[in-house]
């Protein structure tokens, strides 16, 4: 086991709550290694904890546990899962937030499964059901302190997940919106606005094809041709359009912010029209 744990929550920084987290870990598992992916997913906001998620855990030791703590039905009858690949642990609700990450186990081609587990057994899915392991009392509004922390600690100490929950075949299958692609065309729209004002859209590089002359259009915005830098011999100023480094489509301005500077949010159309 890697004995390391990662941290993703849309808590911010201003409470205690992160801290509290990391306290019961470090209670539960005194050497393990905590990482903060980010605790500023903004409030509830499922599709970009899913895509941060996606982007961040590849780049871990094999079998880091990762907790993934947006959760706007805290306290009700969803269930936190635990999802087991070859590669990774993760802890999160069942409400759609692991859909990028358990992609490459989806049922293929049959409707009536929202996300059933592929039969070869290289995935497998927990819910949580020993309360035996959590803190008590148990807090409705905190589960993040009180099941994700102890059960994510002693997971990474070496347990055995099938100890925390039984085991399961579906969990809620909700991934983000792929792009129309198109012979010479491609419609997608931004999914994610980072701390510089950059606007990153899904449509994936390989989506892409660099051979043709092409033109973006982004909330009226017009872009020619891709960049491989954000400073392409422009003027401080000027809207850029280059694969950065989470692998998609975004804009971004020279020395600027282009999310405030276009008055661009997530959700917003981008498309790419071929010459």
């Amino acid at each position: 086991m890697a004995n390391i744990i990662s941290l993703m929550t849309d808590f911010g920084h201003q409470d205690q709550y992160v801290g509290v987290m990391k306290s019961v870990i470090i209670n539960r598992n005194p050497v393990a290694s905590i990482v903060d992916i980010t605790h500023e997913i903004k409030p509830q906001n499922l599709n970009q904890a899913k895509f941060l998620t996606k982007c961040s855990y590849d780049y871990f030791p094999d079998m880091s546990v990762h907790l993934i703590v947006v959760d706007p039905d805290v306290g009700t009858d969803r269930e936190i899962i635990i999802l087991e690949t070859s590669e990774a642990f993760f802890i999160a609700p069942d409400n759609g937030v692991l859909s990028e990450v358990v992609q490459p186990y989806v049922c293929i081609g049959d409707e009536s499964c929202d996300s059933l587990i592929r039969p070869s057994g290289s995935c497998k899915l927990y819910a949580l059901d020993q309360e035996q392991y959590w803190n008590q009392p148990l807090s409705n509004t905190f589960h993040g302190r009180d099941i994700f922390a102890p059960v994510g600690a002693l997971l990474a100490r070496g347990e055995n997940p099938s100890q925390f929950g039984k085991l399961v075949s579906a969990m809620t299958y909700d991934p983000i919106p792929v792009p129309m692609v198109y012979k010479d065309f491609i419609e997608g729209e931004i999914i994610y606005i980072d701390h510089f004002g950059n606007l990153i859209s899904n449509i994936d590089s390989k989506y892409i094809c660099r051979g043709k002359r092409l033109e973006i259009n982004l909330g009226g915005l017009v872009i020619t041709n891709l960049g491989e830098t954000f400073n392409q011999e422009k003027a401080i100023g000027d809207f850029v359009a280059l694969i950065g480094s989470h692998d998609h489509l975004e804009i971004s301005i020279y020395k600027g912010d282009a999310a405030k500077t276009a008055n661009i949010g997530e959700g917003t159309k981008i498309t790419v029209q071929y010459s």
